[in-house]
C-alpha cells in the first residue's frame, strides 16, 4: 500500500471526500424533501449569499425554464425568495430563507462541528499547509470545471432550425 503522503494517496483521499460529497447531498436533498439539485442551488446560494437567477443558472448549468421551475420548486418549499437587485431594476437576487439556512444548517452541524475539531488538533503550521493545499486543489477543481463546461457547451450539437412542412400546411 503507498504511503499516505504520495501524490496517488492525497488524491484518493479526495476522491473518497469528493463521493461522500455527493452521497451527503443525495441524503439532504431526501431529509429536506427536495432534489439532488435543489440541494445544489441551496449550496450555491449559501455559498454566495446571494446571485441572480442567471447566476445560478450558469452555476447548475440550467436552461431559463429549468431554472424558473427549480425556483418555484425552492420558494414552495420554503427556501427561496427573490427580492430586487440593488443596482439592476431590470433583476432580482436569491436568497435563502431563514427556514432553509436553520433546516441546511441543523443538517451540517454534525459535519462542520468534526471538521472543526479535526482542523483545531493540527498546528497552525499544519492547519496553514493544508490550507493552502486545499486552495490549490479548488482553484484547480473550479478551473477544470470550467474548461469541462466550455467543451460540452462547444460539443453540443446544434439543432438546426428548419421548419416542420407538417405543421406549416
Amino acid at each position: 500500500m503507498p504511503s499516505e503522503s504520495t501524490p496517488e494517496a492525497l488524491r484518493a483521499l479526495l476522491a473518497r471526500k469528493s463521493l461522500a460529497d455527493a452521497r451527503h447531498r443525495g441524503a439532504l436533498a431526501r431529509l429536506l424533501g427536495v432534489t439532488e439539485t435543489e440541494v445544489l442551488a441551496i449550496q450555491h446560494l449559501a455559498w454566495a449569499g446571494a446571485l441572480t437567477p442567471g447566476q445560478l443558472a450558469a452555476q447548475l448549468r440550467l436552461t431559463s425554464g429549468g431554472t424558473t421551475a427549480l425556483l418555484q420548486r425552492l420558494a414552495r418549499s420554503g427556501y427561496v425568495v427573490r427580492e430586487p437587485h440593488p443596482e439592476d431594476r431590470r433583476s432580482t437576487l436569491l436568497r435563502l430563507t431563514p427556514e432553509a439556512e436553520r433546516d441546511a444548517g441543523e443538517l451540517h452541524a454534525p459535519l462542520v462541528r468534526a471538521i472543526d475539531a479535526a482542523a483545531g488538533e493540527l498546528s497552525e503550521e499544519a492547519r496553514a499547509t493544508v490550507a493552502a493545499f486545499l486552495g490549490v486543489v479548488a482553484e484547480l477543481g473550479e478551473h477544470h470545471a470550467d474548461e469541462l463546461v466550455r467543451a460540452a457547451e462547444a460539443g453540443r450539437p446544434r439543432i438546426p432550425r428548419v421548419p416542420v412542412p407538417g405543421l406549416w400546411a
